[in-house]
């Protein structure tokens, strides 16, 4: 959907406004930089950056990285320029750095810090010596582990029983299974190695220590001293450094002076010179481009390795070390706007004019800064209001005002309400507090559903009561900060909010986990070191679990004696996405004449699923009889509501009249102007509806799109954010799993989310009950324990008492709760998924160690930490935003790449000019924008701009979150393009380590990434390696997908591919052979990508036919591939394809190739698929081919890269869903990495330019964005070249380039899926060879790989 435009301009002036903003195109820009050494550095910038960006390049560059105190000058526009200051209009673009007087003391500090940081990388990071042996309990770890395999393996009596029926030897009794993980190619990833990424303590530290002296000890002081500082260098010889407002110097003999602390210790100490320059060395191989190792916050569930040495008082990382000046982000923290007039303020804001896009930037900037501002201002106050409560407890002996379930402080603060409640005891009290509020469920269901329909991209800011209201949940307790709004406010005068805007930018935002509650204490029993102490006393362990098994108990009592009940409560976005439903189904009818185009889009959106997905499909269908075939799952059941809504709109003024009472005039006109009817409706019937599309549309609808990879969540927070940005309650888990019945990963998924969720309500019971502070780690180790060990497997028979009350439990709660029913899928469960889960929800930090799930007791006092807050809270952003990255993606899916480019531009200055160069929202943009621009074939631009996003995302969201991980994978598919394949390897498997701890290695985007690395550890050589990739990436889209999916038929492609680089062709031809049935079956001949396929398979069937030709005359064999031919042109290289050599015996071959291709269109596809994926080694008779294929491997040519990302956006009544767009583009390279940039490219003027390329290359990359992509249904595919079609392609799009067509393409695959290929006019094949090189530069790629992305957790 384009942007909406504001009314009453005429469309002339829209016109001609529309072709002006479609010119403004980032391109990338050389900054030149003359640094205090004389010295001169190119940064590679983009022409929309600001001196606010050039100064983070400049920090994140290894000749300026130490600077901090400096201004930068202009000889045009002078000097101490402005952050605003926009790059694009200093001409000539060469700055110069002025080192500034340190007028502060902080700014000194400040320097110093910036050092602790650069050399923190060399100790923070290391695991400890004390960490590196194996824990007590490893001895005895493998045997346990035999075991426990065994007994996974056969399920244990209890478990068959519990499942019913069914035999406990029956695989299709297990919903998740070990058996359906790809091998482990890689070594597994564990977790005490999980800062290894960061560390580079094979280094010799530059500084071993540095303290600040005491003012006592310090001599006479000049005027303009700061302080004294005191460091231990790397040879071990003590200098004492003073910091003043001229830089620093040293005391004694000798006086030197440096405006940097670096350069100084370079003139003191040899020693220091070098070891700074290794580091930087380091800092280089490490990513020459950027996002250099320093910079971290700890935001992540595990702590960094240093904090094991010494638990007890957590040493921050220097980032976050109050000690030189650092902190861990937020405003407010010290009380300093406590008093602020919230009320008045959020009133005014919801007055403030928005009926343009320009007021609503104004209004939106004020609004997110003010909701920033108060969500940090409650978030301190609501801890420390904990913390309070807190110490009281922990010092008083009577607690009975501060019992499990009683309200601890209520307290008042300017407009600020401040309440504080202990939490109940009881791992049911969420279910008691649902039933407490029956008598008003209907009225809060009414109102959100109300709230909903009538939704517009005001709706969150005028909800002002959401707006002001946090809850903050920490150590057991739940504190509530809301804002009291004034009765008698009156009538809000027209006048402007003022608020101050962010600190540099936004950068340093509040990290939640720096408001942590250290567990450990200097008189515990066990020494730090994760793992390596003592065991805590024995009486201690036996009251932790004594504690356990009585709350466990209690609640399975509880659980079996309350009656069923039916919560049928209603999220306000199912509003909106019901509206959005039934306003696309009118669609259609408006304009009858484009009525069948419009149900062909919705079939090929479905056309890509496998056959299993059919019976889904069916079973939507009978729920409604009056359903149409529309092809997709949320349309097939939506006419049983829409033909009862129209039946039942007739003669209902006394329901509107009812209705206008409810809701604001306004809203109601808005409602009644979408043509739906709801208008007509009274609440009571509307409430009706709404439940209906939400059993019968919403919920079939969001399998589909799992099944079809629009939606691709990789661990429990996106799974969430997905449903619940589309209204839908957690609840519904246990039917989306028995929807999912042939979708093993997100089956997977759901049951470790219930699981997840269950145990959590163990835990904060757990929690709640501890009355001492210090008593709280060894009961969290004890909870841990009790849920996630193995409970003591004896004999392979028997299971404990605990494990026994454990798996009862988890069956009752899961069937109470999600209506599903657990069989044996406990003992299958990835526990570290579970653990990782548990700590997000409770807020938890362990030790990053190795913890054996498989012993009874993988957890000690310890490994527990800290206790970290969570917060919950509306999300402020841009919504007019969000509709620009939407029109950004729908561009991409139609190959509009100009206009992807111009909303994807105006999308991003847009969450700049709302949210801040450094929010979470605007690292979204920037990723969107980068996957926009590399489809244009910027690799430089793309690298840039997605580099910008990983450092805000490890920034902001954690180490581990899904929106890293997908910039880590994003960033090794560019720099692979810029033929940095070592740097591209180092990145993938990074992706690769966090997403096996996250979904693990049975998920559709874990077999992607396994294609990436194929593709990469070919670049570097390592084919058998590579094949043995693309082989268990072929295996797992079979068995997750099925054979027929189109998933399926980019792996064969794959392997195809790369088998013809060894010169296998035989079995290229067998592999292409499924390709092109598949995709003839789920797309259609005329389809680009069947074309595609077709022509590959002619190019295998004529290099087979070649060799064999050559086997039987002893002539000598064929040239391998295209691929030996990297160092020519695209055109040259298409020529070769298209030699005399081919010419001469295409002719004789023809009727051979063409008979082939029409019998493989009559054979099965299963029956190929078994015989390619299993019998491989019987179908070619090479002996290369066979020894290599006997191995499983081979040399892998062109991989699929496959780069995910999908967000959302809590506050917006909108949803949104992943699309991935993939293409083939070629490699470039310069002397520096980057490739020349040619911003032309996207208007169709770069035919003279010439890229080098090592081979057809297949690169996938996803086009969906954080928080706010509302795509209704967007599109993935894979494109290729097509080397062999014997024909002139001519392009359908005539003002985009050969180059762009190659490169970014898939121009006609537009929304749902592939649902715009159709509609193009296809070109024919004709057998006539000589015009090769056009077609292919022209032609578009056949793969569908329709994968989703990791999608990001909300805040509210």
């Amino acid at each position: 959907m384009a942007p909406r435009s504001s009314r009453g301009k005429s469309g002339k002036a829209k016109g001609e406004k529309k072709r002006k903003e479609e010119k403004v195109v980032p391109s990338v820009l050389d900054i030149a930089v003359i640094t205090p050494y004389d010295a001169q550095v190119i940064l590679k910038g983009i022409s929309t950056d600001k001196i606010l960006d050039v100064r983070r390049l400049l920090a994140n560059h290894v000749e300026t990285c130490h600077l901090t105190n400096y201004s930068l000058t202009h000889e045009i526009k002078g000097q101490r320029l402005n952050d605003k200051v926009e790059v694009a209009t200093l001409k000539p673009c060469l700055l110069k750095m002025i080192e500034e007087d340190y007028t502060e003391e902080a700014q000194a500090v400040s320097h110093v810090r910036r050092l602790l940081d650069i050399v923190a990388c060399t100790t923070r990071f290391a695991k400890p010596r004390s960490s590196r042996s194996p824990p007590p309990s490893s001895p005895d770890a493998r045997p346990k582990k035999t075991r426990t395999h065994q007994a996974r393996e056969q399920p244990s009596p209890s478990n068959g029983k519990a499942g019913g029926s069914e035999s406990p030897s029956d695989p299709p009794v297990s919903a998740i299974s070990q058996s359906l993980d790809m091998a482990v190619i890689h070594p597994t990833p564990k977790l005490s190695e999980f800062y290894d990424f960061f560390s580079l303590s094979h280094l010799t530290p530059p500084i071993h220590s540095l303290k600040r002296c005491p003012k006592d000890d310090t001599g006479e002081r000049r005027d303009g001293d700061y302080f004294e500082i005191q460091m231990k260098i790397c040879n071990g010889k003590l200098v004492n450094v003073v910091a003043s407002v001229k830089g620093f110097y040293t005391q004694g003999k000798v006086f030197q002076q440096s405006h940097s602390l670096v350069d100084l210790l370079q003139q003191l100490s040899r020693a220091f010179a070098n070891g700074y320059e290794l580091l930087m060395k380091a800092f280089i191989e490490h990513n020459k481009f950027g996002n250099l190792p320093y910079g971290f916050r700890a935001n992540t569930w595990l702590v960094p390795p240093s904090v094991m040495e010494s638990p007890t008082k957590f040493p921050s990382l220097p980032a976050e070390d109050e000690n030189w000046g650092g902190n861990g982000g937020g405003q407010g923290r010290h009380g300093e706007h406590d008093l602020r007039p919230w009320a008045t303020d959020f009133a005014i804001l919801a007055s403030l004019p928005c009926k343009t896009e320009e007021e609503r930037v104004v209004r939106d900037r004020k609004a997110f800064l003010l909701h920033s501002l108060f969500v940090d201002v409650s978030t301190f106050r609501a801890v420390e209001a904990i913390c309070q409560l807190i110490n009281s407890d922990s010092s008083a002996k009577d607690v009975k005002h501060h019992a499990p379930g009683s309200v601890g402080l209520e307290d008042r603060v300017g407009d600020l309400y401040i309440s504080v409640k202990r939490d109940a005891a009881d791992a049911n009290s969420k279910y008691k507090e649902t039933l407490n509020r029956d008598q008003h469920a209907e009225e809060i269901a009414q109102r959100n559903l109300l709230k909903g329909i009538t939704a517009d991209e005001n709706v969150v800011i005028r909800d002002t009561i959401s707006l002001g209201n946090v809850i903050v949940k920490h150590c057991g307790y739940t504190a509530q900060v809301r804002v009291v709004t004034k009765k008698k406010i009156g009538k809000i005068e027209a006048r402007d909010l003022e608020i101050d805007d962010q600190p540099n930018g936004g950068a340093n935002s509040l990290n939640l986990n720096s408001l942590r509650v250290l567990l450990q204490n200097s008189g515990d029993s066990e020494s730090p070191g994760g793992g390596q102490s003592t065991k805590p006393a024995a009486d201690t362990v036996e009251i932790s679990n004594h504690l356990v098994r009585k709350i466990t108990k209690q609640s399975l009592t509880e659980l079996e004696e309350e009656p069923i009940h039916s919560e049928r409560s209603i999220r306000w976005e199912l509003g909106s996405c019901w509206m959005q439903h039934l306003q696309k189904k009118e669609a259609p009818s408006e304009n009858l004449s484009i009525n069948p185009d419009d149900i062909d889009e919705d079939e090929q959106a479905v056309k890509g699923l496998g056959k299993q997905f059919k019976l889904l499909k069916k079973r939507e269908r009978k729920q409604n009889a009056t359903a149409t075939s529309s092809g997709l799952g949320g349309n097939d059941t939506s006419p049983s509501v829409d033909s009862n809504l129209v039946a039942e709109t007739h003669g209902e003024s006394t329901s509107e009249a009812e209705l206008r009472k409810l809701i604001p005039e306004e809203a109601f006109v808005r409602l009644e102007e979408t043509g739906s009817g709801l208008h007509l409706k009274s609440a009571e019937e509307l409430l009706q509806m709404a439940h209906r599309y939400y059993d019968e549309i919403a919920l079939p609808k969001l399998v589909t799109d799992f099944g079809s990879l629009e939606l691709s969540p990789v661990d429990g927070h996106t799974l969430t954010d997905f449903m619940h940005l589309r209204g839908l309650k957690m609840h519904s888990l246990g039917r989306v799993v028995e929807l999912a019945e042939k979708l093993p990963h997100i089956q997977s998924l759901c049951i470790h989310e219930m699981v997840t969720r269950a145990f959590k309500h163990v835990l904060k019971a757990v929690v709640a009950s501890v009355e001492n502070i210090e008593d709280l780690s060894a009961a969290v180790a004890s909870t841990l324990n009790f849920l996630l060990g193995s409970g003591g497997v004896e004999d392979n028979e028997t299971l404990n008492e605990d494990c026994l009350l454990r798996l009862q439990w988890l069956r009752t709660f899961l069937a109470r709760r999600f209506g599903w029913t657990l069989k044996d899928e406990f003992q299958h469960i990835r526990k570290s998924s579970i653990l990782r889960g548990l700590c997000h929800k409770v807020g938890l930090e362990l030790v990053p160690r190795d913890y054996d799930m498989d012993s009874q007791n993988p957890f000690m006092k310890s490994d527990i930490i800290s206790m970290v807050p969570v917060c919950k809270h509306v999300v402020c952003s841009s919504a007019d935003g969000r509709t620009l990255l939407e029109s950004s993606k729908v561009a991409l899916d139609k190959g509009k790449l100009e206009e992807a480019v111009t909303y994807g531009t105006k999308a991003l200055a847009k969450m700049i000019a709302v949210c801040g160069p450094c929010h979470r929202t605007t690292a979204s943009a920037y990723s969107l924008l980068a996957v926009v621009l590399y489809h244009t074939g910027d690799f430089n631009q793309a690298t840039i701009y997605q580099q910008k996003a990983l450092d805000i995302n490890e920034r902001e969201l954690g180490l581990d979150h899904p929106d890293t991980m997908k910039s880590y994978g994003d960033l090794s598919v560019f720099y692979y393009r810029l033929q940095h394949i070592e740097l591209a390897l180092k990145y993938v498997n990074r992706a690769l380590f966090l997403l096996q701890f996250t979904c693990g290695l049975s998920h559709p985007n874990t077999a992607a990434t396994y294609i990436n690395v194929a593709m990469m550890e070919e670049g570097m050589g390592n084919v058998h390696v590579a094949l043995r990739y693309l082989h268990e990436a072929l295996k797992c889209n079979q068995r997750l997908l099925g054979a027929d999916h189109i998933q399926t038929a980019a792996s064969f492609h794959a392997i195809a591919i790369a088998l013809s680089l060894m010169e296998a062709f035989s079995l290229s031809v067998q592999h292409e052979q499924t390709t092109l049935k598949i995709l003839q079956a789920k797309l259609g001949p005329e389809d680009l990508r069947t074309q595609d396929a077709a022509a590959w398979l002619e190019y295998f069937e004529s290099k087979a036919l070649e060799q064999q030709e050559a086997a039987r005359n002893g002539t000598p064999k064929p040239d391998v591939s295209i691929a030996s031919k990297g160092h020519l042109s695209v055109s040259d290289l298409l020529d070769y394809i298209s030699s005399d050599q081919d010419l001469k015996r295409s002719e004789v071959h023809k009727k051979q190739r063409r008979a082939k291709v029409l019998q493989i269109e009559d054979k099965p596809t299963q029956a190929l698929s078994e015989a390619t994926a299993d019998n491989a080694i019987l179908q070619d008779s090479p002996e290369s081919t066979k020894a290599a294929v006997d191995s499983i491997t081979a040399e892998a040519g062109p991989g699929t890269v496959d780069m995910d990302e999908q967000d959302q956006e809590g506050d917006d009544a909108v949803r949104h869903e992943a699309g991935v767009s993939t293409l083939s583009v070629e490699e470039t390279t310069s002397d520096e990495g980057w490739q020349e940039a040619n911003p032309k490219g996207r208007s169709g003027n770069t035919i003279g330019r010439k890229f080098n390329r090592r081979r057809p290359l297949l690169a996938k990359l996803n086009i969906s964005n954080s928080e706010y992509a509302k795509v209704s249904t967007s599109s993935s595919r894979r494109e290729i070249i097509s080397p062999v079609k014997k024909a002139a392609l001519r392009s359908h799009t005539t003002e985009t380039s050969p180059l762009k067509q190659l490169k970014g393409s898939s121009l006609s695959a537009g929304e749902d899926s592939v649902k715009k290929q159709s509609k193009a006019p296809l070109p024919k094949v004709s057998p006539s060879p000589p015009n090769l090189a056009t077609m292919a530069s022209k032609s578009l790629s056949y793969k569908q790989v329709a994968l989703a992305p990791p999608g990001t957790r909300n805040a509210t």
